[in-house]
């Protein structure tokens, strides 16, 4: 008992480890068409009471399977390892007859002709899961036969280990939510929730910061961004290849709707109540139970999730010295829109980005959608929005991002000649897809852009030779729930440009232009600093920056929120003194150009005009970009800068005539 233990012990690692090339392949002739890459791994390498082979087909059954078969459905129940080996199933045949696969219904129902060999005898399609891009890989195939000869186990030793730490299966995969509601995962699939630990800016930003800080600032920026993964035990400086698939779901489902009490904290500091997704409890808005004969979930209302402060656990960040990174719920919380009770579920939860909308004033609809129940059963509810549009994008390939194939983590899908046709086909029909919601969450992040500023420009329509045009813009905040830009907005650049070209085309003033790696020419232009550009005077921009005191005791606008200018390495530490009475720390700040809700910001351009008479051409565009070059090159991403974009949010147009 004791080396079969041990054997399957060895047996799964191998798997786990992407070491596969060596197990007994579960097709017909086709070893030579083994995984060409390591899959995410789905567990951490933890000693867990369980069989790791188990954990890896309960993952792969629950996100590919639970959709129909579960219990209260005319479906065999696959939910739970009791369910699965109980007997009884189709045709009076077990699901799973342990220690032989070819036996066992569920084995027979999902293997196929995985790497497309010309004389298997296998079929060319299982007959499960029903989705073609969800039929099983070869990974996931011998992982499912090697379980089954090894006896079908859930434990591997008795379980013993009490409390056992938590593993992957503890937590629901997003995709499994999927299922049932298939509207709010295409929401949350394209929103920066589900992107948040998939940026590989955040992931180079996140590193940056570990290695400027020795180390200690742990998993300050992770826990917001990977809660589950970082519940599971994993560190700040885990690469995203080596992350597991829930804790690359980013902000996923349950970071949400498993949050059962309210902590009133900030920093990301929150807990989510493990279980798998029929025997935990999910929170929500609506205090209805769907009847759980339907094989439903458990459901109860939260009334707190509502509130404003659920999100700004995760939208106040200070660090542990006290600079205050992001503020946006500190914000709203002075701000118009709380004094008229909106909040920030009104706007970024609601049909139109950045406009709120009451509860009673959103569209009616089903909450959920199960497979083969009339969906009447279901109550009419209001509808929110999972999308919670921002001003981020993804800067990943559209064949990574929103969704990714199973199939994908094993062969490199950039080399067509080891594509099998099921992989060809469905790598067309996941880029077509994937470009539709990408197209889908641009124009949710140009509505909410669109929504939040409002550009005036006046000036005299008449000028002598010579003489200054007086051009006065103002910029109008039309967001009542906080500052423009919000959040990290160190990153954020919302600025004016101003070109004015005389008669003969050569422009005469112009600022808000950029140097030659695209920045815009500040304090933190490479071209500015080395003086091959020169500085302009007359920029006018609503980003903050982060000012750190320098060895000189002076004052240095700085790129990363860590302080390279008084000690070597920074150190991150709580710190000793009364930064809360000062309201800042006393040798790093944030020097804020941003605008406050519904306020005004003005600035007046003198502009020399030329003798030349005619007609002058002037061009004033409000300008927003997410991520500024300068800060790509600090984190090691400058391969990433030409993805950047700038939108236009307004554009102003005139002609000013020159005459004696």
């Amino acid at each position: 008992m004791h080396n079969g233990n041990v054997r399957r012990i060895v047996i799964a690692a191998a798997v786990l480890f992407g070491l596969a090339a060596s197990a007994a392949f579960v097709i017909h002739d086709a070893a030579t068409h083994i995984a060409h890459a390591a899959p995410p791994p789905i567990l951490r390498s933890a000693d867990h009471p369980f069989d790791p082979d188990w954990l890896v087909v309960k993952g792969i059954l629950r996100r590919k399977c639970l959709g129909c078969h579960r219990a209260g459905t005319d479906r065999d129940d696959l939910s739970t390892y009791d369910a699965i080996m109980k007997t009884g199933h189709e045709m009076d045949k077990p699901a799973v007859v342990p220690f032989k696969p070819d036996k066992s219904t569920l084995f027979k129902h999902v293997r196929w002709n995985v790497t497309a060999q010309p004389n298997s005898d296998l079929p060319d399609s299982p007959t499960m899961p029903i989705d073609k891009s969800e039929w099983l890989t070869v990974g996931q195939l011998i992982t499912i036969r090697r379980w089954i000869e090894n006896g079908a186990l859930e434990y591997r030793l008795p379980p013993t280990c009490e409390p056992r730490p938590l593993n992957e299966m503890d937590f629901p995969s997003a995709r499994e939510c999927k299922a049932c509601h298939p509207r709010q995962y295409a929401e949350w699939s394209v929103s920066m929730h589900a992107y948040a630990q998939h940026s590989p800016i955040f992931e180079r930003f996140n590193l940056t910061l570990v290695e400027r800080t020795g180390g200690t600032i742990g998993t300050f920026c992770t826990r917001c961004h990977n809660p589950v993964g970082t519940t599971l035990g994993e560190n700040e400086s885990l690469r995203n290849v080596n992350r597991s698939r829930i804790s690359k779901e980013g902000v996923t489902c349950v970071v949400c709707h498993r949050r059962k009490d309210a902590r009133y904290k900030s920093n990301g500091r929150i807990s989510m109540t493990p279980g798998g997704v029929i025997e935990g409890c999910i929170y929500g808005p609506f205090g209805a139970q769907t009847a759980p004969q339907m094989g439903a979930h458990p459901s109860a209302q939260n009334n707190y999730m509502k509130s404003s402060q659920f999100c700004g656990e995760c939208h106040d960040v200070t660090n542990p010295v006290g600079v205050r990174l992001e503020e946006a719920f500190s914000e709203w919380h002075n701000s118009p829109a709380a004094k008229q009770g909106i909040t920030c579920q009104a706007c970024h939860m609601g049909p139109v980005q950045g406009k709120p909308f009451a509860d009673w004033e959103r569209p009616l609809g089903r909450s959920a959608k199960i497979p083969k129940v009339d969906e009447k059963r279901f109550p009419l509810r209001r509808i929110t929005s999972h999308v919670f549009a921002g001003p981020d994008y993804s800067m990943l390939p559209d064949t990574e991002f929103p969704e990714k194939l199973d199939w994908m983590d094993e062969t490199d899908y950039r080399q067509p000649e080891l594509l099998t046709p099921h992989q060809q086909r469905t790598l067309q029909q996941l880029r077509i897809h994937n470009r539709k919601m990408l197209s889908m969450a641009t124009e949710k992040r140009l509505e909410v852009l669109h929504n939040s500023m409002r550009l005036s420009v006046s000036h005299q329509q008449n000028v002598a030779p010579g003489g200054k045009l007086k051009l006065k813009v103002e910029l109008i905040s039309t967001t009542a729930g906080h500052s423009v830009p919000t959040g990290f907005t160190a990153e954020r650049q919302m600025w004016v440009s101003v070109d004015v070209v005389d008669p003969q085309g050569q422009v005469v003033f112009r600022t808000g232009d950029f140097d030659s790696n695209q920045d815009l020419r500040d304090d933190h232009s490479h071209d500015v600093l080395q003086g091959k550009a020169h500085y302009d005077p007359f920029l006018f921009n609503l980003q903050n920056k982060f000012v750190a005191v320098s060895n000189k005791g002076t004052e240095r606008s700085v790129v990363l929120s860590v302080n390279r200018f008084v000690q070597p390495i920074s150190v991150l530490r709580p710190g000793t003194g009364p930064f809360i009475s000062y309201g800042r720390p006393p040798v790093f700040r944030i020097a804020k150009g941003s605008l406050a809700p519904l306020r005004t910001k003005g600035k007046t351009f003198p502009i020399k005009l030329p003798k030349l008479c005619g007609p002058y051409q002037v061009v004033v565009r409000l300008n927003f970009r997410n991520l500024p070059p300068a800060l790509l090159d600090a984190i090691g991403a400058s391969e990433l800068k030409h993805l950047l974009e700038v939108v236009v949010i307004n554009e102003y147009r005139a002609v000013v005539h020159v005459t004696r």
